[in-house]
């Protein structure tokens, strides 16, 4: 990771996880076409229902993966093994406490999570029994979002990759044996997600006995340390109130649409969902590949090998985002008709959310890998506050755009707050590199 070559290393950790990251886009876009053709608009509005929830545990996952391993990318960049093998063991303790948590908060819930979205009748009882099904596996959500995070810190970037498309390969296959062949309608979709990430959380954790692994948990020789728990938590905060805030936004546009629209709005918007899901993977790829980069370096005090990775990942980003929003407007109709069984409302309305909602893409990607690279370097108060920040930025948009330009204001609310959000980013951004030219 200190090569002077670091471009190389740049492609050699981003190229794989990259590839991860677009091969679980495209079957959560397949999971989408199978629920769109089978169960039409009433499906994606019930799916859309019950994943602002599912996100929540996947933002634990990745808060546990991505701090801890940027802190054991440190720690080895330091020369500190002890450590790292330490903290990758607390990792795994905080992952089996926090999805304890998840399940039993969802069991004292209830039907409280669907209902206060303005869901009813037969949609409300689809989104709750996807739910229940992934809610109770919540360790095994968990654990195949944080291990290939942490097996990519190990230096073993092609394995993690290898993990996700075994994972993405088994959730189609038994997307089309459940849903389609027996018909177990969105009960079938949750089972093959949940069967898919056992499979995942299985084989990420037979690395970790393996002789392939530099690091291996500590079961005989561990001693809790409160302190790693909450220096994994701190630096992965981040992390999760980005997915929070994509839970968040995701459950009041959907409770917008329902009052403001209709199913069919509702169904609209859980497509411009699925069809920006390949770029967002990409961004989350490249992002995902240049934190370990950054981190080892950074524990170095290889400033220079830092700024090279942060100027190639930046311009990659924002051009693959550029090319996206060009791509999905020229191709909006062809794209919406993979997911719609010949409902012209629903093409319409999807149209629409794609020339209103996406034009802003290349902004996120800039917002979401800004606190990546700020969580690499341990700046978690940083990362973290730009992460509540999409949330809070996007509130007024909320309430006054809705009200007065109707669904098309709902529309319009996250890329307009995305803009603002980007500018003072850019600005902590520029800071950024500043200080570390002065100290390469």
């Amino acid at each position: 990771m200190l090569s002077n070559n670091i471009t190389k290393q740049f492609w050699r950790y981003s190229i794989p996880s990259v590839i991860a990251m677009v091969v679980s886009g495209v079957y959560l876009i397949v999971d989408g076409i199978f629920i769109g053709h089978v169960l039409g608009a009433s499906g994606l509005a019930a799916i859309n229902l019950a994943w602002p929830i599912i996100f929540l545990v996947t933002g634990l996952g990745l808060m546990v993966g991505v701090g801890a391993g940027a802190l054991i990318s440190i720690a080895s960049g330091k020369a500190q093994q002890t450590k790292a093998q330490s903290l990758l063991s607390h990792a795994l303790l905080l992952m089996i406490v926090m999805a304890a948590l998840f399940t039993s908060l969802l069991w004292a819930l209830g039907e409280t999570p669907i209902r206060v979205q303005g869901a009813s009748g037969d949609i409300q009882q689809m989104a709750e029994s996807y739910l229940s099904i992934l809610g109770n596996g919540a360790l095994v959500v968990l654990c195949s979002c944080a291990l290939p995070i942490l097996i990519r810190n190990d230096n073993s970037p092609n394995f993690a990759t290898v993990l996700m498309i075994i994972g993405a390969v088994a959730n189609i296959g038994l997307d089309y044996l459940l849903i389609v062949h027996w018909n177990w309608q969105l009960a079938g979709a949750a089972y093959a997600t949940l069967g898919a990430q056992a499979l995942v959380m299985l084989l990420a954790l037979g690395y970790f006995f393996s002789p392939y692994s530099t690091l291996s948990f500590q079961f005989s020789r561990f001693t809790l340390n409160t302190g790693y728990l909450a220096n994994i938590a701190n630096l992965g905060l981040s992390s999760f109130f980005t997915t929070v805030y994509t839970a968040f936004i995701t459950v009041i546009h959907n409770y917008l649409f329902l009052r403001y629209g209709s199913i069919t709005e509702t169904g609209a918007y859980a497509i411009v969902l699925y069809l920006s899901v390949i770029y967002y993977f990409i961004a989350e790829g490249f992002a995902n590949g240049m934190q370990p980069l950054i981190s080892y370096n950074y524990g170095a005090k290889r400033y220079d090998n830092v700024l090279k990775v942060m100027a190639l990942g930046f311009s990659i980003i924002l051009g693959t985002g550029l090319a996206a929003v060009v791509l999905i407007n020229l191709f909006s109709e062809l794209s919406v008709g993979v997911f719609n069984n010949n409902d012209p409302e629903l093409l319409s309305a999807t149209v629409t959310g794609i020339r209103l909602h996406l034009w802003a893409m290349p902004f996120d990607g800039l917002v979401f890998t800004a606190a990546v690279v700020f969580q690499s370097i341990n700046m978690a108060n940083r990362a973290t506050l730009i992460s509540l920040g999409n949330m809070a930025v996007q509130l007024p948009f909320m309430l006054i755009l809705p009200m007065t330009l109707g669904v098309t204001g709902i529309w319009l609310v996250m890329p307009v707050s995305t803009v603002l959000l980007s500018i003072l980013v850019t600005g902590w951004l520029i800071k950024l590199v500043s200080k570390l030219k002065a100290e390469a």
